[in-house]
């Protein structure tokens, strides 16, 4: 992040969900949940500060090992004078987020410093001088280009979302609810170490639905069933895609399944091959609609994975950017027709320096489903 940046007299506070998570480590609930919250992060080549709720001091502890700064602010209570004293903690405590800000900018900035915010407003107390555009471009392409331990990570949460998946697909048959198959996802990943956060499961008429919550509707010989399942370890996201057959698929369902499998292969293909983003995007809706599904649409096929479930690059006609190694993105080919169902398929893929590599392990075939 900070080569991108290119100015060592730069101090830089990140204060969106996502770049806090990016530069500090730390994913808040409260933050997350609650849009009253505050955080940021304060860094520059020699420090980096933690700003959020009292409340949140020891959890950030946790996440963040090593030489740590948290500079708190609100009312919250904890019995931890002990644990301040003999952790390497830097902790100060402040009435509102503003002064917490302020003072943690103030210890990483001298008179000469140049102060880059990423999306508050300026405060004139704050004196933020950088072009906001500018930084917020630098943490896009940064976040896009990821390090070898985010590697990791990304690998063990599609990793551990599809084998929650398939275990859920081991007991799903006719009888069982959307719901049940959505509660057996969510459990799997919880107790693996993740934290849900779209679980889609939808059958029938409602695969047709994009991005729709489970019903209590029960699955019946015929239906099909169309997951899409997401969540984070560690602050970085998961996702992927499969579908399902309840019994045996009939005519109209093989043709469109074989189109979908048409372009999810000329996706995988493109990329392989590294092309750019537009063209990956012209190969995958050519190849569906050359496979028979001659009305086949999409607005994107794809996006890069991080610690967002949807980031740069977007895949789609009309933004031609190359794939770098570093990058983490999903190729998919969902299709959805109102009234009759919906399919899809979703990959995984690390952008590697000498290949290209399926982070997914799950095949791209209809699953049949005990009718």
């Amino acid at each position: 992040m900070l080569e991108l940046v290119g100015d060592p007299n730069i101090v830089v506070v990140a204060t969106s969900i996502a770049n806090v998570v990016y530069s500090g480590g730390y994913r808040s609930m409260g933050f997350d949940t609650d849009p009253g919250l505050k955080m940021a992060v304060v860094f520059n080549e020699r420090k980096v500060v933690l700003v959020g709720p009292l409340a949140d001091l020891w959890a950030a502890r946790e996440s963040c090992p090593g030489p740590f700064a948290y500079y708190g602010y609100g009312r919250f209570f904890f019995d931890h004078q002990n644990a301040l004293n003999e952790g390497d903690v830097d902790f100060a405590s402040f009435q509102d987020f503003d002064a917490a800000l302020q003072a943690a900018i103030a210890a990483l900035s001298n008179e000469s410093t140049r102060i880059a915010c990423d999306f508050l407003p300026t405060y004139s107390s704050t004196g933020f001088q950088a072009d906001p555009d500018w930084i917020r471009r630098i943490f896009v392409r940064a976040r896009s280009l990821k390090s070898a331990s985010e590697i990791d990570v990304l690998r063990r949460a599609t990793e551990l979302t599809e084998n929650a998946v398939s275990i859920a697909l081991e007991n799903a048959r006719a009888g069982v609810a959307e719901t049940d198959i959505a509660a057996e996802i969510s459990a799997t990943m919880v107790r693996s170490g993740l934290r849900p956060g779209f679980i889609v499961v939808t059958s029938g008429p409602r695969s047709a639905f994009a991005d729709a919550f489970a019903s209590s509707r029960k699955l019946v010989p015929g239906d099909l069933v169309r997951i899409d399942v997401g969540g984070t370890l560690n602050g970085y996201w998961s996702d992927t895609a499969c579908s399902a057959v309840v019994g045996e698929p009939t005519p109209e369902v093989e043709r469109v399944n074989h189109a979908l499998m048409a372009g999810q292969a000329a996706a995988l293909d493109a990329v392989f091959r590294r092309v750019s983003t537009e063209e990956v995007f012209n190969a995958t809706t050519e190849a569906v609609r050359q496979a028979g599904l001659a009305s086949y649409k999409r607005h994107h096929v794809g996006h890069g994975l991080g610690v967002e479930s949807h980031e740069f690059p977007t895949i789609c006609r009309d933004n031609s950017e190359g794939l770098i190694p570093g990058m983490v993105i999903n190729v998919e080919t969902p299709y959805y027709r109102a009234g009759w169902g919906g399919l899809m398929y979703e990959d995984t893929l690390l952008i590697g320096k000498s290949a290209v590599e399926r982070l997914t392990a799950l095949p791209n075939t209809l699953v049949r489903l005990p009718g």
